[in-house]
């Protein structure tokens, strides 16, 4: 092999290693940990939750979990799109596929990705709408907070939970 395809090659490997770790560890303070972090029978979410901390009325979360419900099998469907692209490219990775194919499922994946990414800020956005001004102030804390705390996790080199 030549210096200039195993190059290419090495490329190839480390923007797929960081793509697929970048899939992998999600952004803990992507719209996803409001919306989908919740358990899906308790309106008021996980004990000691985001929610649970913001004291939500019954009627607020009621309303919250039809947002959640309303988006939830979107949300489901994008994630499996996601890990079904994955698993192509990987069996691309190893396969005859050339790298114009292979650049093509990444370009899908990122796609993918956009569109879940795009549907979790949606349903924030909706639970928001539910908040009372104090509500949203609180939140912004909490969720500045829970960066800060996944920050120091990433530069003390454990892993985010």
């Amino acid at each position: 092999m030549s210096i200039r395809r195993i190059s290419a090659l090495a490329v190839l490997m480390l923007t797929l290693g960081s793509t697929t770790a970048a899939i992998a560890v999600p952004n803990p303070i992507e719209p996803q940990t409001i919306a989908q972090n919740q358990r899906p029978n308790r309106p008021g979410g996980k004990e000691g939750g985001m929610f649970e901390k913001l004291n939500l009325s019954a009627d607020q979360k009621q309303k919250m979990q039809a947002v959640r419900d309303q988006y939830k099998d979107q949300i489901s469907q994008r994630m499996q799109a996601v890990r079904q692209a994955r698993k192509e490219l990987e069996t691309m990775m190893a396969g005859q596929a050339t790298a114009s194919q292979m650049r093509d499922k990444h370009r899908q994946i990122m796609g993918l990705r956009q569109q879940l990414q795009d549907l979790q800020f949606e349903s924030t956005l909706a639970m928001r709408e539910l908040l009372t001004s104090e509500q949203r102030s609180q939140l912004a804390q909490l969720m500045q907070q829970r960066h800060e705390t996944a920050k120091n996790r990433t530069q003390n080199g454990s892993k985010p939970q």
